[in-house]
């Protein structure tokens, strides 16, 4: 086992190659590389000696990696989530439901907030979200005198934040495989840990909660500041057609578009609370502590995988029955679905092959991290220092799952290694139950929650992102022109975060005490720098 700081090489090569390539695969893949070869040269002397055990440990740790039972069931449920996905984009259901919702919209304010309701209720998936919301969303916009800048806003705002929080997304079973992976490099083997600790970094995650709480803050107040509130301005003065859609969206449609998702929803919740009531309980609980250990001992991945197939299943039959399309156009909704996921289920394979390497029994790069930082840096500051990290590394390559990969692993890891650094031996039970104690913290709750918090903050912020030129190009905004007010929102969400969020969760202040006082705080923000438009002078 590697302690050096040699096992710090794979995680830098990747973060580095990433931020200069503003790609993900290829510094992955050279990252695990790097990986190997510091542990063949480890045990073998020689150049033809490491490079042959290189070539081997490599081609090792990538099939390992996609062989393991847990991670087939997470690239499983991203295949199926993605068809459902797939389907109910090629029926149309959900795009004239969406349509139809329009027509009770009669003032500028609802119009923005139907737009973020809207984005509400497509949690399932950020890209068809942006997609869904983006293009049906366009004429209400100008309807009701909102810029396209706005419009992209809303859009942006609400995509990846609402996925990242709901548990029936394309990206729970990518969070929770990381999780698990981070957990393990900690020494924690317990997998029925994991889905606990996903529940309990939920109120954690301020960026995304305050994010989408500033979106109504802004659609309800009709308040805008800085470069927002020019577009706002100029989209009022120009002249709008008040022709009102004449369509709207049948209740097939809405049955069509609503009960694949409801049933995914069914069968994930049923799965999880049979396996869970397998395991036994003690004797002495609450009905809630009873309710959490059911949830949290039930097998969550199998539930992924049920659910997924019995919603793709609904979509396909829905979509026939009720839209009256052709299950050829079905089979081809799902296969483009499929497609639209591969990107990312090889982002998940080299970023567990990588993860594998740094664990305990390889380069033990979270331990080694521990004994440098244990008395450099404050444990209580390393929630706000992962989210700037995370937020850094998603800004300069575009990509939040990316960042997920590289860094929700190191940082869980992390996160309980400074913590057990810092108690006396005395206070010590045995190893795996104190890291699985630790995993409970607040500091290890809000690190794992500052990832995708950080990710999704520099995300809204890139001009390289890939939901922000999806929301661009849904909306019609010019691309530069949506970044360049959005940016102002997001930072003014960012810095709350920070002061109000993971600063004091790191000192033990309840998240739901952090959350009430930041959303305040952006209130209070929208109040005094905010400006109505100015109305068109007749």
């Amino acid at each position: 086992m590697t302690d050096g700081i040699e096992s710090l090489l794979p995680p830098a090569v990747a973060i580095i190659l990433a931020l200069i390539t503003r790609r993900v695969l290829v510094p992955l893949t050279i990252g695990i590389l790097v990986g190997t070869a510091t542990l063949a040269s480890r045990e073998s002397s020689g150049p033809l000696s490491v490079l042959t055990g290189t070539a081997s440990r490599f081609i090792q740790t990538i099939d390992q990696s996609v062989r393991d039972w847990d991670h087939l069931h997470v690239l499983a449920f991203t295949l199926l989530l993605g068809a459902m996905v797939g389907v109910l984009e090629s029926s149309g259901s959900m795009a004239r439901m969406i349509s139809g919702w329009t027509r009770r919209v009669s003032t500028r304010r609802g119009g923005q907030s139907l737009i973020g309701f809207t984005g509400l209720l497509i949690f399932f998936d950020d890209y068809a979200n942006t997609l869904l919301v983006g293009g049906t969303m366009r004429t209400t916009a100008d309807r009701y005198g909102i810029s396209r800048a706005k419009l992209a806003y809303l859009v942006d705002s609400t995509a990846a934040p609402v996925a990242g929080l709901t548990l029936v997304s394309t990206w729970v079973a990518t969070e929770l495989s990381y999780l698990q992976e981070g957990l393990a490099d900690a020494g924690i083997e317990a997998t029925n840990m994991t889905f606990s600790v996903f529940l309990q970094s939920l109120p954690y995650r301020f960026y995304p909660l305050l994010a989408l709480w500033f979106v109504f803050v802004i659609a309800t107040s009709g308040r805008d500041f800085g470069p927002m509130w020019a577009e706002e301005n100029a989209a009022v003065q120009k002249p709008r057609s008040h022709h009102r859609q004449s369509s709207a969206g049948s209740w097939p449609d809405i049955f069509a578009a609503v009960m694949p998702v409801g049933i995914c929803l069914i069968v994930i919740s049923v799965v999880l609370v049979t396996t869970g009531l397998q395991e036994p309980a003690a004797s002495e609980m609450s009905l809630w502590q009873y309710f959490g250990h059911v949830i949290g001992s039930g097998n969550s991945y199998l539930a992924l995988v049920a659910g997924g197939a019995a919603g793709l299943i609904a979509a396909g039959t829905l979509a026939i029955a009720l839209s009256g399309v052709s299950w050829e156009l079905v089979v081809m909704g799902s296969a483009k679905g499929m497609l639209q996921m591969l990107p990312a289920m090889a982002v998940l394979w080299l970023a567990w092959a990588l993860s594998s390497l740094t664990g305990e029994d390889q380069l033990n790069t979270g331990g080694y991290l521990a004994s440098i930082l244990n008395e450099r840096l404050p444990v209580e500051w390393l929630p706000t220092c992962v989210f700037l990290l995370a937020a850094f590394i998603a800004f300069s390559t575009g990509t939040s799952w990316g960042t997920m990969a590289i860094l929700t692993p190191l940082a869980v890891a992390l996160s309980i290694n400074l913590q057990q650094a810092l108690l006396v031996p005395e206070t010590l039970l045995a190893a795996s139950d104190t890291a699985a104690s630790l995993a409970m913290s607040p500091i290890c709750l809000a690190t794992f929650s500052s990832v995708l918090a950080g990710a999704i903050f520099g995300d809204h912020c890139s001009p390289l992102s890939d939901t922000t030129v999806l929301s661009s190009r849904a909306c019609d905004c010019n691309h530069v022109l949506h970044v360049r007010t959005q940016m102002p929102y997001a930072l003014v969400v960012g810095v709350t975060c920070i002061l109000f969020g993971t600063l004091p969760a790191s000192w033990g202040v309840s998240p739901w005490i952090s959350l009430l006082i930041s959303a305040a705080v952006l209130w209070v923000i929208v109040r005094v720098l905010g400006k109505h438009p100015q109305p068109a002078s007749s």
